[in-house]
């Protein structure tokens, strides 16, 4: 077993297991693209993309839109570039963003945005300039697609299960996850990667994080009323959605 406190492990299975995923039952979480109402006459920003496959499904759902992917960690990014790379046909109208999206260049106009649970990892004051920074970019009627939260700081520990397995070659991968709350209302989470030929375990990744065990209520109360407008959408997404400004 090894530890892994930069959580490398995620850039090198989180791919093999979510694809899986998808072989096995269709699009991740169904995004409800029709209900969320892109404006795709302005870039479309995905925030915090990871390496990417949230960045594809967005250019394969809008073909003409301009797509701009953001994302710091230089692992996961090198990941995504690979990704657009390889498919000639999204290589002229997908621009990566290596900073952090309050630090990103962005146009200044934007029709809409992916938020995939970036938003629960953001500490209290960088949440307010995240909010700032959308009402500056973003057109009238744009959404902000924003993945709702696992549930903030549980009363006890989730016990050690695994959520997700997938095969390549002769390999089976795992992922078992835990949880339990701790110090200043934070949770650590802990993803234990397994490796196994023939049945038998040949490799173990451990990673742990604690972030802040935000609620849904908390991150809703900050959104600023009048400038946004919050849509339940599905019981997996909120539409937070742009007004327009009132002229006096």
């Amino acid at each position: 077993m090894s530890e892994d406190p930069e959580n490398l492990a995620w850039a090198e299975f989180s791919d093999v297991l979510r694809l899986s995923g998808l072989e096995e039952d269709g699009e991740p979480h169904q995004i409800p693209w029709d209900a969320a109402r892109f404006n795709t006459d302005h870039p479309l920003v995905d925030i915090g993309c990871g390496s990417g496959l949230s960045t594809v499904g967005l250019a394969q759902q809008f073909p003409d839109a301009e797509i701009l992917a953001v994302e710091p960690d230089d692992r996961m990014r090198s990941l995504l570039m690979l990704r657009v790379a390889e498919r000639a046909e999204l290589r002229d109208r997908i621009t990566v963003l290596p900073e952090s999206i309050l630090d990103a260049w962005l146009p200044t106009q934007c029709g809409g945005a992916l938020l995939l649970n970036v938003i629960y990892f953001l500490g209290g004051r960088a949440r307010d300039e995240f909010w700032a920074r959308m009402a500056q970019v973003m057109v009238p009627g744009a959404p902000i697609l924003m993945s709702r939260s696992y549930g903030g700081v549980p009363d006890k520990p989730v016990e050690l299960s695994m959520i997700r397995s997938a095969r390549m070659g002769r390999h089976e991968y795992q992922r078992w996850f835990q949880s339990e709350p701790v110090r200043d209302g934070r949770v650590e989470i802990t993803n234990i990667y397994r490796v196994l030929r023939d049945g038998e375990q040949v490799r173990e990744i451990v990673t742990r994080v604690a972030p802040l065990g935000l609620d849904e209520d908390l991150v809703l109360g900050e959104v600023p009323i009048g400038t946004f407008g919050i849509e339940e959408i599905d019981e997996r997404y909120f539409a937070i959605r742009r007004q327009p400004d009132i002229v006096r």
